[in-house]
This record gives C-alpha cells, structure tokens and sequence, in this order.
C-alpha cells in the first residue's frame, strides 16, 4: 500500500496546496511541505486563504504536478473551477489533472503540522528533472516574496530564473515565465 513517506521525501517538496472554504469555495497555492524525519509540516503566511481554509476545516491535499504553469498561476491567481475534483471522502478538491496527491489532516502552531490521511498515484511517469521548470518554481517564489527584496534585487533574481528557463525549458516551462512576467508586471 502506497505511503506519503514513498512520494515525500526528506527536506522540502513543491506541491500544489488545494483547501477549500467553509462556504465550498476550492482554492490552490504553491507550497513546499517540509519533511523531517516522520513529520511533515508547512510554514504558512497567517494572511492567506490557503492558512484561513486550512485553520477553519483541518485539512489540505497536496498535489504533486509536472506542469510548471499551475505553480506560476495559482502563486498569484485563483484557478478556475474546472482545474479542481472533489472526491469522496476528502474534505479539500484535488487538482483535476495531478500525477497524485496526499490528503492530510491539519494542526495549526508555529507551522501547519501535516498528519497524513492517504495518498494515491493517478499517473506513472519517468522521474526527471529539467532546470527550466526548476527555474520556473524559483521564480516564482522569488514572485510570492518580492516585498522583502531591496530595490529591484528581486526582479533581477527572476531575470536570472528567466534565462535558464529559456535556455533548459519546455514551452510549458516559457509559457509559465511569460504569465509570471506579465501577472508581476516584469517587463
């Protein structure tokens, strides 16, 4: 039987965190679940939707994806309803298109104390890593954190992000650098 401790493994994971509100609305945040040892947990800005649906319901699901331009979008944008599943039995959607997904149970302290509930694989891919989607998801984190940066010290690490994306990335990859750029206003 598949564990998360199979899919997540030591340090710091990227995933797709879907909640959902308690009036039904689904939201989805870039996040990186943090793994030491046997617990996992989440350091989580309190002035967000994904902290605010996570404290009201307890609970979250993580989506493991491959395309780079779900994490550039959902950093600064709501999804639209059809990139979202329900599925029994789960209090939070999944993402539609997820290659799988954990769903855990939540405990708010200093961080978001993940318990795991289940995981499930929807999809079998080769594992491997390109530095243009790498690059991508560093760019926007840098994105997500631009008001602690002095000056344009910032803009200039998502320039850097940008150069590797365009020599190493997909166009999946080049289309989510484009829509970081344009939702930041980086011209």
């Amino acid at each position: 039987m598949l564990s998360v401790d199979d899919i997540i493994k030591e340090g710091i994971t990227e995933t797709i965190v879907t909640t959902v509100s308690k009036d039904g609305v689904p939201n989805a945040a870039p996040m990186g679940i943090i793994r030491q040892g046997k617990k996992y947990f989440i350091r989580m800005y309190a002035d967000t939707k994904t902290f605010k649906n996570v404290s009201d319901t307890g609970y979250l699901v993580a989506n493991f994806t491959d395309d780079s331009r779900v994490y550039a979008k959902s950093a600064f944008r709501d999804l639209e309803p059809s990139y979202f599943q329900f599925e029994d039995g789960m209090v939070p959607p999944r993402l539609k298109d997820a290659a799988g997904w954990a769903y855990f149970r939540c405990r708010v302290e200093d961080a978001v104390i993940l318990e795991a509930v289940s995981a499930k694989i929807a999809r079998c891919c080769v594992p491997t890593y390109s530095r243009g989607f790498g690059a991508v998801i560093e760019a926007a984190v840098v994105g997500t954190r631009l008001r602690f940066y002095k000056g344009d010290e910032g803009i200039k690490k998502i320039k850097e992000y940008e150069a590797v994306v365009k020599k190493c990335g997909s166009p999946a990859d080049i289309e989510a650098m484009r829509m970081l750029r344009e939702i930041l206003g980086i011209i």
